[in-house]
């Protein structure tokens, strides 16, 4: 890649990390076939650099090949669902393709452009943090959000949701910045980042939301074992559990850490996503398929609402959308992508937002959101121990 197109992608990046904190506040519709699409700056970014890169040579780590073979994967079930569903509705789920090879191309991009990891390591960071100011911000100044429900997002009331306009969503970002943030205290022995680490450790907590609780005791579990500071990990547990029991508890039945209706809605969730997998077990629905599958086989579904397209697991959308070989495929990436990082600190931050993250994403559909994809593919490039082959 010549100077002017690295000096381009480079800018590009720059600009995606200083959009990324303002999250879903930057989102437009695109009417489409009767169907609203959501378009953000960020994917446009990313979808700019994907051209750069697809115009240039870049070297190409080995964990690529395994990347490409689950886009590859999505995008054979995605074609196989034309015969599945017989009409053009099916197209629309060709963008979201796109977009996921796109952020894999991204990744490509950051394996190339990242040479000063502590910099791009701090600006990681920087985004976390912007992510809970702007979350604290909401929270005492717009503690009411359940006006949004008219536009298809969640009635939250007396939490911390972000501008992702989802406390799930907001959180996970807020458990990758207290995990990198631990890790950064252990190398560097620097007091701002156990400051920054019980920031986001009480950030996390008034977001209200228990996956990102055992996404978080996941993923410090994972990086003091490999530190081998295990005991440490009962420190973290007995503070979140002392942080969660003096929450303000208010009228809003969300702010319950107690709370039933949740569980029982994801149970239904699963037991729906689970009736499309069994549809077409083998190469699934088709990848971004799920809300044509819900209305094809479940009955009526808001195609307005946020959740249409996506499952409450990231593991049963694998399966329901390219079945059981794109699971077997998406799990051969991940153990190549483990065996890839380093042990040393940006290794330690990757492992302990990828353990995180695995748990995070049995709750949420969390492993296909974009501002994940762009977040973890920056980091796997920081933890790439391996040198790159052109």
């Amino acid at each position: 890649m010549d100077k002017t197109k690295r000096k381009i992608v480079e800018g590009l990046f720059y600009l995606y990390l200083v959009l990324f904190p303002f999250g879903q506040l930057t989102r437009m519709e695109l009417a489409l076939g009767g169907t609203s699409i959501p378009i953000h700056p960020t994917d446009f970014i990313v979808g700019l650099i994907f051209i750069l890169v697809l115009l240039s040579k870049f070297p190409k780590p080995k964990v690529f090949r395994h990347i490409k073979n689950f886009v590859y994967l999505a995008g054979f079930s995605f074609l196989l669902s034309f015969a599945v569903f017989k009409t053009s509705a099916v197209l629309l789920g060709g963008l979201y393709l796109l977009r996921l090879g796109a952020y894999s191309f991204m990744f490509l991009a950051a394996v190339t452009l990242v040479k000063q990891k502590e910099k791009w390591l701090g600006m990681l960071m920087a985004v976390c943090t912007a992510i809970g100011v702007f979350g604290w911000f909401q929270y005492f100044v717009y503690p009411d959000l359940r006006a949004l429900y008219a536009w298809g997002w969640d009635d939250h009331l007396l939490r911390m949701v972000g501008t992702f306009l989802d406390p799930t969503f907001t959180s996970i970002f807020l458990v990758f910045g207290f995990l990198f943030s631990i890790v950064q205290f252990f190398f560097k022995r620097k007091k701002v980042f156990a400051v920054l680490a019980i920031f986001f450790l009480i950030s996390v907590a008034f977001t209200y939301t228990r996956a990102a609780y055992i996404a978080l005791i996941g993923g410090s579990v994972a990086i003091l074992i490999a530190l081998r500071k295990v005991k440490l990990s009962l420190l973290i547990v007995a503070a979140l559990i002392a942080v969660a029991v003096f929450l303000p508890r208010g009228a809003s039945e969300g702010v319950k850490l107690e709370r039933l209706y949740s569980v029982y809605a994801r149970l239904t969730n699963y037991r729906q996503t689970a009736i499309i997998f069994s549809k077409s077990p083998l190469f699934g629905v088709g990848y971004n398929n799920l809300c044509l599958a819900k209305r094809s086989y479940l009955g009526f579904i808001d195609p307005n609402s946020h959740s249409c397209s996506g499952s409450d697991s990231g593991l049963l959308l694998i399966l329901a959308t390219t079945g059981v070989g794109g699971f077997l495929v998406f799990t051969k990436m991940a153990i190549e992508i483990f065996r890839s990082i380093g042990k040393g600190n940006y290794g330690l931050c990757f492992l302990g937002a990828s353990v995180a993250l695995g748990l995070h994403g049995f709750f949420v559909n969390s492993y296909f959101y974009p501002w994940v994809m762009g977040f973890m593919g920056i980091s796997l490039a920081l933890a790439l121990k391996e040198k790159t082959s052109g």
